[in-house]
């Protein structure tokens, strides 16, 4: 089961990343020590980063291993963040990135509805979950503002290198259909 390349809300595009989406992500987020802050990997320092990012973004999609969507506005096809998801079995995985000058807008729950909105579309898609950082009070609010329900605590679930190199606990959100 493939997503459509695109996919559109009220505001927003989420469409399939292109080579040329790498150096404005790089700009946008990528280096921003903030934004990555409880993201699985470290800021890139290099432009160079963020253009491996994005080939291996479109191989992804190539391979059908996940789907990852930049964030775009309907009037605007500068990317300003990213939604990611992975199919297992029933279920959806998703992750989400928005740089800060895009945050407190309700992009990141616009698109993660979106997301949601097209799995319970396919009839073998009953789950969709997200796990956050237990100090990520921002990205739990996002999923709750998608219709997520807390479920429980995963100890020493996750690193986030640029907190800690021991795993650290999460909270997993689902909604089912």
């Amino acid at each position: 089961m493939k997503p459509p390349e695109q996919i559109g809300t009220a505001r927003l595009v989420l469409r399939k990343p292109r080579r040329e989406d790498a150096p404005i992500l790089f700009t946008a987020y990528m280096q921003d020590p903030e934004v990555t802050r409880y993201m699985t990997w470290r800021p890139h320092q290099q432009l160079q980063e963020a253009e491996n990012f994005i080939h291996s973004s479109i191989a992804a999609w190539e391979n059908e291993t996940r789907f990852p969507f930049v964030i775009t506005l309907k009037e605007q096809d500068d990317p300003f963040g990213m939604i990611d998801f992975h199919i297992r079995s029933c279920t959806v995985g998703l992750g989400y990135v928005i740089a800060c000058s895009h945050q407190c807008k309700g992009y990141a729950t616009e698109a993660t509805r979106a997301i949601i909105h097209w799995a319970f579309r396919q009839p073998a898609i009953y789950r969709v979950n997200a796990s956050t950082d237990v100090e990520n009070i921002a990205s739990q609010r996002v999923l709750e503002k998608a219709g997520m329900l807390r479920e429980g605590l995963l100890r020493k679930y996750i690193i986030h290198p640029n907190i800690s190199d021991i795993p650290r606990d999460s909270y997993i959100y689902a909604i089912t259909k």
